[in-house]
């Protein structure tokens, strides 16, 4: 909505509300970069004059929004990296401060926190050390530790399996 810069090395810059749609994959975020020739993007939001960042990018494949603070995505390969990352898979909810995406559309991220308080701060959350999330389908994650009300609780899982559906019968 604010302006469209393209350089004579390859690269255009989207600024205020820039989107980008490719296949069944959207990208929506304040400040956008892409290189032309290796179909790479760098999206992230834009902070104001208080430090108040707006405009963060979020990420849709296949109707499954993933919010994020930065991200680095290959239209080309699939793959990309997300910092911050936050979804909702099914009735729980993920987040992880890193993430990998691979071209099979799994997730792989590390450390986060898996839970289905829908609380914007959760009570409860399951503090995961590494996770993967297969869309659609489930969340398995490693040694995990429960925290309840920011208290974490001296019971250990060396590991967890999450599936979930998205019909409702």
């Amino acid at each position: 909505t604010d302006s469209m810069v393209w350089s004579l090395n390859g690269n255009a810059f989207l600024y205020g509300s820039g989107k980008v749609v490719y296949d069944k994959i959207e990208l929506n975020a304040d400040i956008i970069s892409m290189n032309m020739d290796t179909s790479v993007v760098h999206a992230f939001g834009r902070a104001d004059s208080a430090g108040v960042v707006s405009g963060l990018p979020v990420f849709v494949d296949n109707g499954t929004p993933y919010e994020s603070e930065r991200m680095s995505y290959n239209f080309k390969s699939r793959k990309g990296f997300i910092s911050n990352v936050y979804t909702q898979q099914g009735d729980g909810f993920m987040t992880a401060e890193r993430a990998k995406k691979d071209d099979q559309g799994i997730f792989y991220m590390q450390p986060g926190h898996y839970t289905t308080c829908d609380a914007e701060h959760p009570h409860w959350y399951i503090n995961v050390t590494r996770g993967k999330v297969r869309p659609h389908k489930d969340v398995i994650v490693g040694p995990s530790y429960f925290v309840v009300e920011d208290v974490p609780l001296p019971l250990a899982i060396p590991f967890g399996f999450f599936p979930f559906t998205d019909s409702y019968s």
